[in-house]
């Protein structure tokens, strides 16, 4: 929990300032606009966490930056301001389905963006602090095992394009470790990439 709470004082040190700064720098400044948003994001990358060999020879793997993260959030966007702050609850997951069992990858990233706007275009950085890293294999005649991790915090770098009102569509970058919460020492590195849509509503 002390990633998490490094987390959001980051954030608050990064976002509330600058918002506070758009609202109060003169008497006449208009408030800042709040609109929910909705994101979705696939990637790869990492360490290989596990390894499934199909019957007929063929595999497949869980990666620790793979695959589909799903969320949404607040997007904070001051009139007459080139920056805009975005907060974000998301889920974060990879899976494989066999016929005698499965296995899966799931953590729950809360994301905290500064963008920069220009045009059409939008720079990102910010921080991810991911909640309940959890590996777990489930097959037929073996006992169902799960690897825990530590709560972790990465950062993110992102660029997105505006192809209509509302709508970006980009790439990001996510540096991150997973430390196993049983075995000191023990690291995974969750580094990936992503291509990345966000529709503000």
């Amino acid at each position: 929990m002390q990633g998490l709470f490094r987390s959001i004082t980051l954030a608050s040190a990064v976002i509330l300032p600058i918002a506070a700064q758009a609202q109060v720098s003169s008497p006449t400044s208009p408030e800042p606009v709040f609109r929910g948003i909705v994101n979705a994001a696939v990637t790869d990358g990492g360490d290989d966490l596990a390894k499934v060999q199909f019957k007929n020879a063929s595999s497949e793997k869980i990666k620790a930056g793979s695959l589909l993260m799903l969320g949404g959030g607040v997007l904070i966007q001051p009139r007459g301001s080139a920056f805009s702050y975005q907060l974000t609850a998301n889920y974060h997951f990879d899976s494989i389905t066999a016929k005698n069992g499965d296995a899966s990858f799931d953590r729950f990233p809360l994301e905290a963006l500064v963008f920069y706007n220009n045009g059409q275009h939008r720079f990102g950085v910010g921080v991810s602090h991911h909640l309940s890293p959890e590996v777990e294999f489930d097959f037929d005649d073996v006992a169902k095992e799960t690897v825990e991790f530590d709560d972790a915090t990465g950062f993110v770098v992102e660029y997105n394009y505006e192809f209509s009102e509302r709508v970006w569509l980009g790439l990001r970058h996510t540096s991150i470790t997973y430390e196993v919460s049983d075995i000191s020492g023990a690291e995974v590195d969750g580094d990936h990439f992503g291509l990345t849509a966000h529709f503000a509503f």
